[in-house]
């Protein structure tokens, strides 16, 4: 794997603060010649840039044995192997730091920051999960470290725990942690529902919301219990509010029950408004796709053909076009030219996809969390509901 300009010049830059500081006229102790440092160092990026990584590491190993004021270009060396993917090699130059004798508290406290990263990133969550309850004995308010301490729970699905976590952070002056917590809640509701405990399921909800009054997750959940409680309008009711917020695409998460749910209902007029204003505002290429296919499988393809006709009459919307076309195993309306349903079949349109508002992570499926950066609450349709 190439290392990134970028990350060579930082840890260039690094080097010459170290060396600056290590020139004779500090208070610190002389150093005997700084432009053998020069040199070494000079030779270190040279071997990692023709990636000859366990030589360069050899070269940085030998020279903090003389220079110990060197350890924040080793944590730097570190840090650049774990963001490569070359975990061994950071685990090699973070453990030997932390082997090393008179390190201050604070420089202990980073490499220790440093090896829970390295074992998270490698997947060993319980080594992790020692080192950084080490660090938050010597350091219990260690921003950084909660932060991961809470990422590793969540990782192991350990949604009570990283609550306690994060609930430190908050108290701390992270303010955000807040709609996370609820996130986390409803985690453990979902659960309790997987479980048919209502009770409980609705416990936990009522802690989501009192998080995070805002939360389309917890109108999500709260959607759920009631659906699991036969109560069909208020289930369609509560997901219908998700309609007229910010939100709006999280509705594709429950949109197969939200219909199963107003078919339950019958034909009541608040059950038409509901449906109607579902129709009205599925017009992006995956509220098109997903509402048609909904449709198609709940109430069959009637329904669902209904829908496309309506969102390409109101404006002629390729996706709208290329999901009825498809839909339809032959020739839908035969009027229309054979070689112009061909080049409608083969137009290029919008995915039906959700995206990380982040970090640009793509899926068909949507998440709370984001798989790629574990952003919480990031995902979003691409282009608008």
């Amino acid at each position: 794997m190439e290392i990134t300009t970028a990350l060579i010049l930082v840890f260039a830059l690094g080097l010459g603060f170290v060396l600056g500081r290590t020139f004779p006229g500090t208070k610190t102790t002389p150093v005997a010649n700084p432009e053998a440092i020069s040199h070494i160092y000079i030779q270190g990026l040279n071997y990692l840039l023709n990636e000859r990584n366990d030589e360069a590491i050899e070269i940085f190993l030998d020279a903090l044995q003389q220079h110990p004021e060197t350890v924040d270009i080793l944590l730097a060396l570190g840090r650049l192997f774990r963001r490569r993917g070359e975990l061994e090699r950071a685990l090699r130059v973070h453990q030997y730091l932390f082997e090393q004798k008179a390190l201050s508290p604070s420089v202990r406290e980073s490499i220790l920051f440093e090896i829970a990263q390295d074992y998270l990133k490698a997947g060993i969550l319980d080594r992790a999960e020692s080192m950084l309850r080490e660090l938050l004995a010597a350091r219990p308010q260690h921003l950084e470290g909660l932060a991961a301490l809470a990422e590793l729970y969540e990782l192991e699905g350990d949604w009570e725990q990283a609550i306690g976590v994060r609930e430190r952070l908050y108290a701390a002056g992270q303010l955000e942690q807040k709609a996370i917590i609820a996130m986390l809640y409803c985690e453990l509701a979902e659960q309790a529902l997987a479980q048919a405990k209502l009770e409980r399921a609705g416990d936990y909800l009522a802690a989501a919301r009192k998080q995070d009054r805002s939360s389309p997750r917890a109108v999500v959940v709260a959607g759920t219990i009631a659906y699991r409680q036969q109560r069909w309008l208020v289930a369609a009711q509560t997901w219908a509010t998700l309609l007229e917020g910010e939100a709006k695409v999280i509705i594709l998460v429950v949109l197969d029950l939200l219909l199963a749910a107003l078919r339950q209902c019958g034909d009541v007029p608040e059950a038409r408004r509901i449906s109607a204003r579902l129709k009205e505002v599925c017009r992006s290429p995956l509220g098109v796709d997903r509402l048609a296919n909904a449709l198609l499988h709940g109430e069959g393809k009637q329904a669902a053909a209904a829908f496309l006709l309506s969102v390409i009459q109101f404006a002629p919307e390729l996706s709208a076009i290329q999901t009825l076309l498809k839909m339809d195993g032959g020739d839908p309306a035969p009027l229309l030219y054979p070689a112009l349903v061909q080049a409608v079949r083969a137009l290029p349109v919008t995915p039906p996809l959700f995206s990380c508002q982040v970090c640009g992570y793509q899926s068909p499926q949507h998440y709370w969390r984001c798989p790629s950066c574990r952003r919480w609450g990031t995902f979003a349709g691409v282009g608008s509901l």
